[in-house]
């Protein structure tokens, strides 16, 4: 039936009023993934019906669809052609939406045929204009071929951070977000995990299936093949290309099946069929040639250069060599071409701007955390978060409430208002009485425009503030878990005085933020238990015998330089091998564990001890003579003398220790000789019957 008989009223109503060209948008992107030949007809009507009647915006969609047509039948040049007339109508006649979907076809086209630097100048032109218009749809698609423009150029760090944000940051279609997870996919098979990749393509699948959406799966049988090459799951590989190819040629799609025959060239180079590997890119090289995706000509040239040199058939190899430089040269001036002809962009500089600033709060987001996940010190992650949070979210509080689940204990860190509050409280007792209790027990994020009417959304009484913040005062709240390995670790939130300050937006950049801060978290905890593993004794608690040494050497030298006396006392158990020889190491452990806090309950606030060998001990006693130091050994001879220690199943024992006490004077130039004559000090005490303290003479 003839196009204008066919859509009469629809036509009509075009000639009312341009803008009912939905109509039709609506009805051509019904058929553009199942009958192109009917898409043809829609975009053919169209094109003649708006230059017939002079509609110049019906004209610019015509040629845009043209352009969809020509891309999807690998005819390019025709592509960039129909393009190019769209977006130039849509210019003249200032339509910003009909602009930001001709850039996405020239970004989409570019990138198909390998014009990677076109592909990027379009599609930052799209995106400036589609945020400037709120269009979030047109938005999302560009940045999916953004990233995807940066996979083929081997970007893939930029592509990561692109599809990373997304998902958390837009509500994405089904569609959107298959093409998504097929990008980390990608992504994961050049620079990360194989089976994570994995994981990504069976989520879209799962995804595409559930949608029934069928679009992709020659990309996905090829994704899973190039997963399972890097693995050297071979077989499994190319029993994944053979679906992709098949699949691609019952679809009629050229472009996948060429670049899944690439993907299974390079496996059987991997395996020693190179032979099999040169008859396959040859085929494929006659369909690039004939369809113009010169993008795959050029790698497969490449390819069968490099096969052909470790074969040693150096003429072939030569061959293949300057096929692929002239059509390296050719891609080239197709691109200064283009770059000449194109319609000039005005202000490239002031787009380039806008553009950057779309990636301002995601690549300070990336700054950030790299900040953040280097810091081993929580204070630290803190002040970093601090100082830098009002320029991705506006907050007059900022705050990190850190879960130590052994502890069973919150220990809140909050910043703003030129002010810093520290509180810590027990879990048990906070539980769904603040904010951040409930989120942490609860992993669910709380967004709130106004505190004092939204509360009961969460928890049945006003949460508690922390002591020095004015709850009152504060209007707007978010709080989000912070979870790594399905483990919370602690909660994150931004706090306004103002109302209504957050959206869905500022939630999904806190989420991320939180993700960073939940690794650093996790790291610094871990950080500190080896620190302190190594600064203290486990056993005991003492500093270790290298800490309470460099420190003992740190007061030498300070009572040195300014003429202060400190002393130095040596402790030993008195007769311990016998109970180890008697009950075992385990109990002499507990013994000495026992006897590391009596001793911890009779020394002063301002000494220092540390465990020195196996039952011996240093203690350090700043700013005393002999005379303040024996008294304070000698309490703590009679505190051990006097106690019965219960080292368990029933076994009471009773301990002695025997003291060297030595006061740092002229005599000693070293903090090496301060513990040898308080050593020697012990040695006495210990030959002249144990448990007495013994002074210099």
């Amino acid at each position: 039936m003839d196009f204008q008989l066919k859509y009469v009223k629809e036509l009509a109503s075009l000639k009312e009023n341009e803008d009912n060209i939905e109509i039709f948008r609506k009805e051509a992107m019904k058929y553009l993934s199942s009958n192109l030949e009917e898409f043809k007809k829609i975009s053919d009507g169209l094109l003649i019906f708006s230059e017939e009647n002079k509609l110049y915006k019906v004209n610019a969609w015509a040629y845009y669809y043209q352009g969809w047509y020509n891309f999807d039948t690998t005819h390019y040049d025709k592509a960039v052609t129909s393009f190019l007339k769209s977006y130039e109508i849509f210019n003249n006649i200032v339509d910003k939406e009909g602009i930001v979907y001709a850039c996405n076809g020239l970004t989409n086209v570019y990138c198909q045929i390998g014009q990677l630097n076109l592909a990027n100048e379009w599609g930052l032109k799209g995106i400036t204009i589609a945020e400037e218009i709120n269009n979030k749809s047109a938005l999302i698609t560009l940045l999916l071929n953004t990233g995807i423009n940066y996979i083929q150029m081997q970007h893939f760090d930029k592509a990561k951070e692109i599809f990373s944000s997304m998902e958390l940051m837009y509500d994405l279609s089904d569609q959107q977000r298959v093409a998504c997870l097929l990008a980390m996919a990608e992504i994961e098979i050049h620079i990360g995990d194989s089976m994570k990749s994995l994981s990504y393509i069976e989520e879209a699948s799962k995804a595409e299936e559930k949608s029934h959406l069928i679009t992709d799966m020659s990309e996905i049988h090829k994704l899973k093949g190039m997963a399972y090459k890097k693995l050297m799951e071979y077989d499994v590989a190319e029993n994944e290309f053979v679906m992709a190819c098949n699949y691609a040629e019952q679809q009629n799609l050229t472009y996948e099946r060429c670049s899944a025959m690439v993907e299974w060239a390079n496996l059987c180079v991997n395996v020693g069929r190179k032979q099999e590997a040169i008859e396959k890119l040859n085929e494929v090289a006659y369909i690039c040639s004939s369809k113009d995706i010169n993008v795959l000509l050029k790698e497969i040239y490449f390819k069968l250069y490099k096969i052909y040199k470790e074969l040693k058939l150096i003429e072939n190899a030569l061959e293949f060599l300057e096929k692929y430089k002239l059509i390296d040269d050719e891609m080239y001036n197709y691109e200064q071409n283009q770059l000449i002809a194109k319609v000039s962009i005005k202000n490239a500089r002031r787009e380039v701007e806008q553009y950057k600033s779309l990636y301002d709060r995601t690549e300070l987001l990336s700054t950030i955390g790299q900040k953040i996940i280097s810091n081993l010190n929580i204070n630290s992650i803190i002040d970093i978060i601090n100082d830098e949070i009002n320029k991705l979210i506006e907050t007059d509080y900022f705050g990190i409430a850190v879960y130590d689940k052994e502890k069973d204990q919150i220990s809140y860190h909050f910043a703003g208002m030129d002010e810093k509050l520290f509180e810590t409280v027990q879990f048990s007792k906070v539980d769904y009485s603040t904010f951040a209790g409930y989120c942490i027990k609860t992993k669910r994020d709380i967004i709130l425009g106004n505190v004092s009417k939204e509360y009961k959304k969460f928890t049945s009484v006003f949460p508690r503030s922390l002591d020095g913040i004015d709850e009152s005062k504060l209007k707007s709240m978010i709080y989000t878990p912070m979870i790594i390995n399905d483990k919370v670790v602690g909660a994150m939130t931004v706090q306004s005085m103002k109302e209504n300050s957050y959206d869905k937006n500022d939630l999904n950049m806190l989420k991320i933020l939180a993700n960073y801060t939940a690794i650093a978290i996790e790291n610094a905890i871990s950080y500190k238990k080896v620190e302190e593993i190594a600064t203290y004794d486990q056993l005991t608690r003492f500093l270790s015998k290298h800490e309470i040494v460099k420190l003992g050497k740190l007061i030498y030298d300070k009572c040195k330089d300014n003429k202060i006396k400190f002393s130095a006392v040596m402790i030993d158990v008195d007769n311990f091998k016998i109970i180890n020889d008697t009950y075992g190491h385990i109990y002499g452990d507990k013994a000495i564990s026992l006897l590391s806090e009596t001793i911890t309950k009779s020394i002063r606030n301002t000494d220092y001890i540390g465990r020195y060998g196996g039952d011996e001990f240093l203690l350090i006693c700043p700013d005393a003579g002999e005379h303040e130091a024996f008294e304070v050994a000698e309490r703590i001879r009679k505190n051990v003398e006097n106690s019965i220690f219960s080292i368990g199943e029933g076994i009471n024992m009773s301990l002695t220790i025997s003291l060297g006490v030595h006061q740092c004077s002229d005599c000693d130039s070293s903090f090496d000789d301060v513990i040898n004559r308080a050593d020697k000090n012990l040695y006495y005490a210990k030959g002249s019957n144990k448990n007495k303290v013994v002074l210099s003479n």
